[in-house]
């Protein structure tokens, strides 16, 4: 993951002191623990409220600055339009099922500035074990729990499709090659109308 960060860092994320959101943050040991390594201005929601306490908790005992919120990543009314300079997903696109999805995307699109960037880090392709393959609707390409969806895994191109959708363009994408299936790291930037006088169409928030 420090690899992929760095690299990331050098051809598509803006210089810290930027303002990063990671989706599905946890324990906020994850992409939020090496962006505010890094210097950035590290933000993280998470659905589990326990999750949110361990992630403050790691944070105070290493005398990083963090701010984490509980919070549904497919709704945030409580962040402006175009607060953010980075969206990390941490694993958490894949955890999202049906229309949730769409709404998501909806939500980064949203809360991302003009020249920002998404980084999408999700399951991808086909199931590879046994066990996956015993779990797999082929038809909603998603894995099963007791009959119930519980993740998302689609070829890369369908996921590429989805993000498209949301009105983003793909700048890069990686796949690491796994026994279980595979997993994708993707760059991606917003498309946005212009204004008449050429500006950006979206209102940007100011820094707090």
């Amino acid at each position: 993951m420090t690899d992929t960060l760095d690299r990331l860092e050098r051809e598509f994320l803006p210089s810290p002191p930027a303002r990063i959101l990671e989706l599905g943050c946890g324990n906020g040991m994850s992409w939020s623990l090496l962006m505010a390594g890094k210097g950035y201005e590290v933000h993280g929601i998470d659905i589990s409220e326990i999750a949110i306490v361990w992630a403050k908790e790691q944070f105070a005992e290493r005398r990083l600055s963090g701010a984490f919120r509980k919070g549904n990543v497919c709704e945030m009314p409580f962040i402006p339009d175009a607060s953010f300079d980075i969206v990390m997903d941490g694993s958490c696109l894949h955890c999202l099922i049906g229309c949730d999805r769409t709404r998501c995307l909806q939500e980064v699109h949203r809360i991302l500035r003009a020249d920002g960037v998404f980084v999408v880090s999700t399951m991808c392709g086909l199931p590879k074990s046994d066990d996956a393959k015993a779990r797999f609707d082929p038809v909603n390409g998603q894995l099963l729990q007791d009959g119930r969806a519980y993740r998302t895994l689609k070829p890369l191109k369908d996921i590429v499709r989805e993000v498209m959708d949301a009105r983003f363009e793909v700048r890069e994408s990686t796949v690491s090659v796994n026994p279980w299936w595979d997993h994708a790291t993707m760059a991606v930037a917003s498309r946005r109308p212009r204004s008449p006088d050429g500006a950006n169409g979206n209102r940007v928030a100011p820094r707090t």
